[in-house]
């Protein structure tokens, strides 16, 4: 389930790096825990534009994104790729029970934490905690890619995009007095592959939500009108 980079190494969190106590897969573990943990856990680098580090693709791993956000494709029938989601700092993405690593990308620099299978197993043992975050977090990707299917399934690519944006609005968006502003720096491109269409098409459909008033685009900022956000019909244009 489930990021890259072109060095890797052990180092301390510093201030960019999302700290162990702050990532839902380590709620409600002991403090002392946390701190051998923060200072034994490695920090894989991922240069945007850079190739994936061979460290963030090993098998039975749990991978921690600690900085930064990673793209998450899948392969279509046609075999066009698809962006399934976008991982923040404190996502996680697995290649536990022998499944392939996926396919991922950099969307900017991106520090990852790989845990291994067997310090999973102990870490459990010694804080059952743990086994319900591990359990909390497939759920909450499981409903996730559940949401992602039904906005996939809309026909018209303004309908896909429109709810792709309020997905990530919902996850990564900042409220303002206009609405929400979701500003994850995508390309038209990179938009294309998060609803399955071609970026020309993509650029229309902008452009005719922009159009009908939902949304406002300043670059590669988004805002989503509050009208928008709450089913409304758009404001007249």
């Amino acid at each position: 389930m489930a990021t890259a980079g072109r060095h890797a190494g052990r180092v301390a969190a510093g201030p960019g790096l999302i700290r162990l106590g702050r990532v839902d897969l380590f709620a409600g573990i002991s403090p002392a825990r946390l701190a051998w943990l923060e200072e034994r856990l490695p920090v894989v680098r991922w240069i945007y534009g850079g190739p994936r580090p061979v460290e963030l693709g090993g098998a039975e791993h749990v991978f921690v994104v600690r900085e930064g956000r990673l793209a998450l494709f899948e392969t279509a029938a046609s075999g066009h790729l698809v962006m399934i989601a976008v991982l923040d700092p404190g996502a996680i993405y697995t290649t536990l029970g022998g499944e392939p690593a996926p396919r991922i990308d950099a969307l900017e620099d991106v520090a990852v934490s790989p845990i291994p299978a067997a310090a999973i197993e102990a870490l459990t043992r010694r804080e059952p905690r743990l086994t319900r975050n591990l359990a909390e977090a497939f759920t909450e990707r499981v409903a996730m890619l559940r949401a992602t299917a039904a906005v996939l399934a809309e026909m018209r690519v303004e309908d896909r995009l429109r709810a792709r944006l309020l997905q990530l609005g919902e996850r990564f968006g900042a409220a303002t007095p206009a609405g929400v502003r979701l500003d994850l720096g995508l390309t038209h491109a990179q938009w294309g592959l998060l609803v399955g269409a071609a970026r020309e098409s993509v650029t229309l459909a902008l452009g005719r939500l922009r159009t009908r008033g939902e949304i406002a685009v300043n670059g590669r900022t988004i805002t989503i009108h509050w009208e928008t956000v709450r089913g409304q019909a758009p404001r007249p244009v």
